[in-house]
């Protein structure tokens, strides 16, 4: 879609009118979304649930002292936490030089002191039941053991070994919560119950284990002081003691990137990509292990797809002794996705839209872009509402549903969507023309930080169109425009600067702005620049 158009009467030029009309190429879908329905909104019971550090099983056992999802077997379906990235500048000076004392703990897993106690699951044995009954009869013991068998069950689905599923997902035998069944629909010999307390000795074993180690938070305490090095044997000592779905995921992802980039001239990228590929092809179950996705913070990953999308980028572009392979790039790309990364399935549409070593595909690109958009990823869906409002190579126009993607990205406050409605209603374009909502959505999107939009507020300005006239402010619009790379505030501010309007007048700055802008394909300036030195001459 295209900016607003602002026009500058330049009588500086003997009368010609020179028309800007600024551009934005917003790039990134809605759907029921898991942002809308996800386990972070949810109160059960009255229990917050847990954050990222938390056991796997944790998510699903809050989930199971609700009674109806602990019948229905839902709780199983619940979404993992995730978890910031770490991604520091590797040669910077560690804060706390090494061989310093060792930093104390927090009660966090993987070390992040904002965390509250609350929040962190620390013991998940039977003195976490909740009481259901407030008599204490024989209907409370019925439910405390449905609940036992529930939580059990959580236990079993996230164990290694136990009822584990392949990378290529889709789990042959996870336990529905008190049903009697299995996922597949088969009737199973014993209950829930039973299977799930012959398997509970192994499970608690594991997960006493797992809720003592201090190998995992002491790497990550180290890593966040710049101690890589120190880090790395943490890490290690981790890897070796925890299953993956305990945090040996993460232990392993952080050997794989200290090794690839933190040991500055000791680094070995070979190594770091052994390490990473060992996360990125761990079991993975869609079923109960696909990651919250929050479209305000799309880099919240997990350590499945972290790794793979490192491996990715590493592929991308080559790494050290790691060669350059397009090709095997995008099979990480894809695995990322595939194991809930949406921000993967986004980038592997900008790869195919924009033909970035590999043949140019606009369909294929939507493909992508419809799966991060339905998952309500803005950046693809405005990235698809773009295709979609014009048609391009084989899709289709299709106005309607590009206003529906823009509407739901801008809900998420992309700047590129609501610089995109504002010029729909600007302009009447499948919308009732609403000039005042209109510079409501350009202001707004301005103050996101969309180049375009700050132009047009400019021109609401500098023509005194729902403003009253002001040709400072006009101006300042323009320099923020021009400073964000758009051509039309460079065009624009140059028109004030060459005249003197709204400040101090200089022609060379003025010149300046408008080569820029002809590079940049702005149609009006290199008209503008001959009018210009003529004048000047």
């Amino acid at each position: 879609m295209r900016a607003r158009g602002g026009k500058l009467f330049w009588t500086a030029l003997g009368g010609a009118t020179l028309i800007a009309t600024g551009a934005a190429q917003a790039q990134t879908a809605p759907a029921p979304t898991q942002s809308e329905t996800s386990d972070q909104d949810l109160k059960v019971t009255g229990q917050r649930l847990p954050a990222a550090e938390a056991p796997r099983s944790s998510t699903c056992e809050v989930l199971s002292r609700d009674p109806f999802l602990r019948a229905s077997g839902m709780a199983s379906r619940a979404y993992l936490p995730t978890r910031p990235t770490r991604n520091p500048d590797y040669s910077a000076p560690p804060i706390v030089p090494a061989g310093s004392p060792l930093p104390d703990l927090s009660k966090s897993r993987f070390g992040v002191r904002d965390v509250t106690d609350g929040d962190v699951a620390t013991t998940l044995g039977p003195s976490a039941l909740d009481d259901t009954a407030a008599d204490g009869g024989a209907a409370a013991s019925l439910d405390q053991n449905s609940l036992a068998s529930a939580i059990g069950a959580c236990r079993g689905a996230y164990a290694r070994g136990l009822g584990d599923t392949g990378a290529s997902g889709g789990n042959t035998g996870a336990i529905a919560a008190n049903s009697g069944v299995s996922e597949t629909g088969a009737p199973m010999a014993d209950p829930a119950w039973r299977v799930s307390a012959a398997n509970n000795r192994q499970i608690e074993a594991r997960s006493f284990i797992a809720s003592r180690d201090t190998s995992l938070p002491m790497g990550f305490a180290l890593f966040d002081q710049g101690r890589y090095g120190e880090a790395l044997d943490w890490f290690r000592k981790a890897a070796s003691k925890l299953q993956m779905r305990e945090g040996g995921d993460e232990a392993a992802l952080f050997v794989g990137k200290i090794t690839l980039q933190g040991l500055g001239d000791k680094s070995d990228p070979v190594e770091g990509v052994k390490w990473l590929k060992k996360v990125a092809t761990a079991p993975f179950n869609p079923q109960n292990e696909t990651p919250m996705f929050d479209p305000r913070q799309p880099d919240r990953n997990t350590a499945v797809g972290e790794a793979a999308v490192i491996l990715a980028n590493v592929y991308s572009t080559g790494f050290g002794a790691v060669g350059k392979d397009p090709a095997e790039a995008r099979k990480w790309y894809d695995r990322a996705g595939d194991v809930g990364h949406i921000p993967a399935m986004k980038r592997l549409g900008d790869i195919y839209y924009e033909g970035v070593d590999t043949p140019r595909d606009v369909a294929k690109a939507v493909g992508y872009y419809k799966r991060a958009a339905k998952l309500d990823h803005p950046g693809a869906q405005v990235a698809l509402a773009d295709i979609l409002w014009d048609g391009e190579d084989g899709v289709p126009q299709d106005r309607k549903a590009a206003l529906g993607w823009y509407q739901a990205a801008a809900r998420n406050g992309n700047a590129g969507a609501l610089y995109a409605l504002a010029r729909a209603y600007d302009l009447g374009e499948e919308v009732k023309a609403d000039p005042e909502l209109a510079m409501g959505f350009y202001k707004t999107a301005a103050l996101g930080g969309n180049a375009a939009a700050k132009v047009a507020m400019g021109t609401y300005f500098y023509e005194g169109k729902l403003v009253p006239r002001d040709l400072a402010i006009a101006r300042k619009w323009f320099e923020a425009g021009a400073a964000g790379d758009d051509p039309d505030g460079m065009f624009n501010l140059a028109a004030m600067l060459a005249k003197g309007e709204g400040g101090d007048k200089d022609v060379g700055k003025a010149l300046a702005l408008l080569r820029r802008a002809a590079l940049q394909g702005h149609k009006t300036a290199p008209r503008a620049i001959a009018a210009l030195q003529k004048k000047a001459n």
